[in-house]
């Protein structure tokens, strides 16, 4: 595996697709510990931009959205529950973009990034929040391979 393939597995893993970077990540850590630094970024750097990307996706999905969710968005569970219960929108404005802080917890996590762009959260604050979980993520990762 390359560090390319890291950065694109990494952006996959962070959107609504099915996948996780974390083992690419410790592969290549451990295959090349002499590029630690790098490896972080790069895997950081493409879990953020595939966050970005369900973020953006949210955002489309609220302009889109007239007064029933779109067939597509209705295939997942969680995400028909989440368009469809004021309850779990009000959960989330309680809590507010600081939940993205949790952007890097598998199944929910892809889940806040959608919520995120659909409620409109501020977006330099919310990259932000994303971009320190992330990157909280895959340093630990590197600290426990080290």
């Amino acid at each position: 595996m390359t560090w390319l393939g890291l950065f694109l597995y990494s952006v996959l893993a962070a959107t609504l697709l099915p996948g996780g970077s974390e083992a690419v990540f410790v592969g290549l850590l451990v295959a090349q510990p002499e590029h630690a630094v790098w490896l972080w970024v790069t895997a950081t750097a493409g879990n953020t931009l595939g966050a970005l990307i369900t973020f953006a996706m949210g955002g489309l999905l609220a302009r889109s959205r007239a007064n029933e969710a779109p067939e597509w968005a209705l295939k997942w569970p969680w995400l028909r529950f989440f368009l469809l219960s004021t309850k779990a929108v009000d959960q989330l404005h309680h809590h507010g973009p600081w939940l993205l802080l949790l952007s890097w917890v598998p199944l929910i996590g892809d889940g806040f990034c959608l919520a995120a762009g659909y409620l409109g959260w501020p977006k330099v604050r919310s990259f932000g929040l994303i971009l320190l979980g992330k990157s909280a993520r895959y340093g630990v990762l590197w600290y426990l391979v080290a």
